[in-house]
């Protein structure tokens, strides 16, 4: 099974950390530029929330809030939800399930060290059971080719 600290090293651990005084306009359009969901708000002491593209729908657009006017500190969800660098994926499925949220913080030794959201957990998910069918389909193919060598020798 796939961990958290496996799914950084494929992925990376950059964040994105924007002030709480950015408007919501500058942040969706970094999120577009860099292509993210998320960006983590926070100043050098501590980290306030994550301002995610639901956040966008629902609390600026929805609302009918001009992006340019809105602050991330405003919008933005708190407390963050998140997972230990050692945790296996099952365990963030569960906290993605009970919360209701698509992103985690990655914690190390109290720490912000990366993020991960639902799309990381399905796709390590789905690269380690592919993984065991390579190995259970060779198993097979070995098992076959040992039974039809075996099958020749008998002679009835």
């Amino acid at each position: 099974m796939a961990s958290v600290k496996s799914i950084l090293i494929t992925k990376g651990t950059n964040v994105i950390i924007l002030s709480p005084t950015t408007t919501v306009l500058k942040a969706a359009e970094l999120m577009a530029e860099v292509n993210v969901g998320c960006v983590v708000v926070g100043n050098d002491e501590e980290v306030l929330g994550i301002f995610t593209e639901r956040d966008l729908l629902r609390r600026v657009v929805a609302a009918g809030r001009a992006p340019s006017d809105v602050l991330l500190r405003d919008v933005l969800s708190y407390p963050i939800k998140h997972c230990n660098l050692g945790d296996d994926v099952r365990k963030c499925a569960e906290i993605f399930a009970k919360s209701h949220v698509r992103h985690l913080a990655v914690v190390g030794e109290g720490v912000l060290i990366g993020l991960i959201g639902l799309r990381d957990i399905l796709t390590a998910e789905l690269r380690s059971r592919q993984k065991r069918l390579k190995v259970l389909q060779s198993s097979t193919q070995q098992n076959s080719m040992e039974l039809a060598g075996t099958s020749k020798n008998v002679r009835p």
